[in-house]
């Protein structure tokens, strides 16, 4: 990650780094731990889990701003180019934007690629392999689940997206929590030969 800093320090003045990357969230309750009397184990409401919307996100953690696309659409080639188009329109005024990322095949398929070559302004930067623990946004992930599928219960799938929504699109409401738990430390995992 000194790669990181090093970007930042030496780029241009207001361009923007974001840390992207997509989530599925399925409509489904995800329990906690809990302790249950093992004569009486508590019963928690499910749904089948079959429906799920896929987002794609792109946090900032100078502003701890959050620009996502979110649908039923599968994440591929295409709807990586939807999610970059919705990324440059957000950030249309930064001289520049610099996106890390993981390596999902989606974000380096030829047409993006070429995409990429239309549209200078945005760079893509790439993770080592198997390193999640470097992009941010999994911490974001995270926060996301706990707030909206860990011990929680949606009936009907359409209640369950609203509030995935208004919850994504209203992330303001929560930058005390995310001011804390999204810095910019990151744990470097060493593993001995």
């Amino acid at each position: 990650m000194e790669n990181y800093f090093e970007m930042k320090r030496t780029s241009e003045s207001g361009t923007v780094f974001l840390f992207g990357d997509g989530m599925h969230l399925i409509h489904q309750n995800i329990p906690g731990l809990c302790w249950g009397d093992p004569k009486n184990p508590p019963m928690l409401k499910t749904n089948t889990g079959r429906q799920r919307l896929n987002i794609l996100g792109a946090y900032n953690p100078d502003s701890h701003s959050f620009v996502h696309l979110t649908g039923e659409e599968n994440c591929d080639a295409q709807r990586v180019i939807e999610y970059f188009d919705v990324i440059i329109k957000a950030y249309q005024r930064a001289p520049g934007i610099v996106l890390i990322l993981d390596n999902a095949s989606y974000f380096k398929a030829k047409i993006v690629t070429e995409w990429l070559e239309k549209h200078p302004k945005l760079k893509l930067e790439f993770l080592p392999p198997y390193a999640p623990n470097l992009n941010l946004i999994e911490r974001f992930w995270r926060f996301v689940k706990e707030h909206l599928v860990k011990n929680k219960y949606h009936k009907k799938y359409k209640s369950f997206r609203a509030k995935v929504f208004q919850f994504l699109n209203h992330i303001n409401e929560h930058a005390n929590e995310l001011k804390t738990l999204m810095v910019e430390k990151f744990e470097i995992v060493k593993i001995k030969a």
